[in-house]
């Protein structure tokens, strides 16, 4: 990628960012956070964003339920509601998501969006850095994380290279003047220990601090497997007048222990084996097996009120972040067995550092009637990475008995991990500039944006035997989004929208011996959105058509590929929320995805097929009962059916539903208790299969009881 290909005065827009950023820093101040004690329920409540807080979907301030595309913001609230530990468990009752892809595994998050798999979420408005290697993933708590938005379709007109299904954005608690302290205790099933301290308030008159901290350790789903996490999250903002505020901000996380991904075979798990069916805590891994991750971000934050037409926003943050992972996987079955699995071992040395930074000039304009926010923005990101990966092949690795399991064969000492070994340098970098325009006339809302981008991947492989590979994948692709909504005055508000993405390829295309093209992907969109004068009912239905082409495509044996994938994704979300009266609400959801592979060169038998691991109906409720000021009660229900075993479409998985339960009760003015309980009667089930090899078991009945103080 060359940056002289961009125009000066882009470059000097990177440069003014950047200079300014080694000043001091700032950032979005999103809504106030809502504290433990149970809120007065108000019919006519209406969210209030910080004056600085710009949404995910536009990255300016519209509204969700005036934005022009499928756009769902989860407050802190219903996070501590549900008692969600991670970003896959808070998508549970999201239409067309499906979640948990590899059950309790707690090293990334990992779900689909209207079919489409995604595993990098976005913080604070930029990705989280992901090398597309193996399992380094940085992740950020729900604990640190003041809401949840989910952007549905392509997004690639303001955020570069993503996945067509959607992408979703965690916003990261900031500083308030008001004091607010938190004090949070929670234990429960899996022996799970927790301790979280919240802590905001001034320290003077234009600084405002806030300290976010959390130990968390369990037992996990599987036999003998266990987790532990702490994170520490200061920030400090600055406001020197009305017009500049400054955030700086660290997040580190450390976690020393996780759940890997170790799949078990659907003989045994979806079907009857000799032995029958295991639980599920089933673990075909090793007490040798392990998982953790060290992550550190240190950002900031700048936004500059120019004038009253012209604002400033600049972010710039670094990630260093490491994994180490040591783990096994099976190759079927011991011929003549359906317990006994052949395995080997393996392990993976992660490191990555990334630097990326976003600078944005919104300008609003008056014509006539007519008003206009026009956003330019500039960022840049560069990851370096390096992966090193040793397996056994299967020499000296004992198999494992799954009717009968011991998980304490391997021999630490004598475990030859020579079969195999790789070592990858990684080197990435992605500049992008992006135009947008929203424009309001009367009721009328249109969004038009256009984004240019250039990446540029370079991976170093080098082999034991000291064979070297370089491969440069590049993609400069160009992204466009125009989306329109009308608000009647009746509450109704129709809307369409046409929207692109691109998704960098790594490696050659067996066929041209050419570097893969990036993939490339558009939606249309058509929905409509309702809000009742009184506030009492709101309702949002969706309706769209993705279609993905340039997908790589592999032989049986993996040793050919080529770039004639096409996958197409069609179906339709309806949610709706009502407030029955000053106790009762309710809301519900529910989404169809019609998800097919429409092309494959090498595996034209496919074509025509569902791909694995998405649903085709998500459905959930989700009620709040207020008997009284002092008591909260959750009854949550959702529901996925017509997910398939595997790409040949051999067989479905049966369908699941499950219930969850949420309660808080307001013991004083300073102390509350919650509960939380997650598919309540215990379910058994399939949570998703890859194959018929590799299958992974739901999540069990999970427990937790919390006690909060906040003074």
């Amino acid at each position: 990628m060359r940056l002289s290909l961009l125009p000066i005065t882009i470059r000097h827009i990177i440069t003014i960012g950047l200079v300014s950023s080694s000043i001091s820093a700032m950032a979005t101040t999103p809504p106030l956070i809502s504290s433990e004690p149970l809120p007065t329920v108000r019919l006519d409540a209406i969210t209030v964003y910080g004056e600085t807080y710009r949404t995910t979907a536009t990255k300016t301030t519209l509204p969700p339920s005036q934005a022009p595309m499928s756009y769902h913001r989860i407050e802190q609230n219903t996070l501590k509601q549900r008692q969600a530990d991670s970003v896959s468990s808070a998508l549970r009752y999201e239409a067309g998501v499906d979640t948990e892809n590899r059950g309790t595994v707690s090293i990334f998050d990992e779900y689909n969006i209207r079919g489409f798999k995604n595993y990098s979420n976005f913080y604070d408005g930029m990705r989280l850095p992901y090398d597309g290697t193996w399992n380094l993933m940085p992740q950020v708590d729900a604990y640190a994380t003041e809401a949840i938005e989910i952007l549905k379709g392509p997004a690639s007109s303001l955020y570069g290279f993503n996945q067509p299904g959607g992408m979703v954005n965690q916003v990261a608690k900031t500083p308030k003047s008001s004091p607010q302290h938190e004090i949070r205790l929670r234990t429960g099933t899996h022996n799970l220990k927790e301790v979280g301290i919240d802590s905001t308030s001034k320290l003077s008159d234009d600084i405002n601090y806030r300290m976010v901290a959390l130990v968390r350790k369990k037992d996990g789903q599987m036999q003998d497997t266990k987790e532990k996490r702490t994170l520490i999250n200061p920030s400090l903002i600055w406001r020197p007048n009305d017009d500049i505020s400054v955030l700086a901000s660290v997040y580190y996380q450390n976690d020393p222990n996780m759940l890997p991904s170790t799949p078990l075979p659907s003989l045994g798990t979806l079907y009857n084996a000799s032995y029958g069916k295991l639980g599920a805590n089933a673990y075909a891994g090793d007490h040798w097996n392990h998982f953790s991750k060290k992550v550190f971000m240190p950002s900031q934050t700048i936004n500059w009120q120019i004038n009253d037409a012209l604002k400033f926003k600049h972010i710039l943050r670094h990630t260093n972040a490491k994994a180490q992972q040591k783990n096994t996987y099976h190759q079927g079955f011991v011929q003549g067995s359906d317990s006994k699995l052949n395995r080997t071992a393996y392990t993976t040395d992660e490191n990555m550092t990334n630097w990326s930074t976003d600078n944005q000039l919104a300008y609003d304009l008056f014509i006539k009637d007519s008003s206009h926010n026009l956003l330019l923005g500039v960022d840049y990101q560069k990851t370096n990475s390096t992966a090193k990966y040793a397996d056994a092949m299967y020499q000296g690795v004992p198999t494992i008995d799954l009717a009968q399991p011991d998980h304490g064969l391997f021999s630490k000492t004598n475990l030859n991990l020579t079969g195999y070994q790789q070592k990858d340098d990684i080197k990435q970098k992605q500049l992008g500039v992006y135009l947008q325009d929203e424009m309001q006339w009367n009721n009328l809302t249109v969004v038009a944006g256009l984004r240019r981008d250039n990446y540029e991947s370079v991976t170093n492989t080098q082999t034991a035997n000291n064979t070297h590979k370089t491969t440069i994948n590049q993609a400069n692709k160009t992204s466009g989004r125009l989306a329109g909504i009308y608000h009647f005055n009746h509450g109704l508000s129709p809307y369409a929208s046409y929207s692109q993405s691109f998704q960098p390829l790594v490696g050659n295309n067996f066929v041209t011996n050419k570097p893969f093209e990036p993939t490339t992907a558009n939606q249309f969109e058509v929905g409509v959105k309702y809000a009742s004068t009184d506030n009492k009912t709101k309702a949002s239905l969706a309706a769209f058509d993705i279609t993905k082409k340039n997908e790589k495509v592999a032989a049986v044996d993996w040793t050919k590929q080529t770039q004639t994938g096409e996958t197409t994704s069609k179906g339709f979300e309806i949610s709706a929320d009502h407030h029955f009266n000053d106790w009762l609400h309710a809301g519900l959801s529910y989404g169809y995805v019609d998800a097919k592979i429409s092309k494959d060169e090498f595996n034209p038998q496919l074509v025509g097929n569902r791909p694995q691991q998405v649903a085709k109906h998500t459905a959930s409720l989700w009620t709040t009962i207020t008997p009284n000021d002092k008591t909260l009660l959750n009854v949550g229900i959702r529901h996925q059916a017509g997910m398939q075993v595997d790409r040949q479409n051999s067989d479905t998985l049966p369908s699941v539903t499950l219930v969850d339960l949420a309660g808080s009760h307001q013991i004083s003015p300073t102390l509350s208790a919650g509960l939380s309980v997650s598919n309540l009667f215990n379910k058994t089930y399939v949570g998703s299969c890859y194959d018929k090899m590799n299958c992974w078991m739901g999540a069990e009945r999970q427990a937790s009881v919390s006690l909060t103080a906040n003074f």
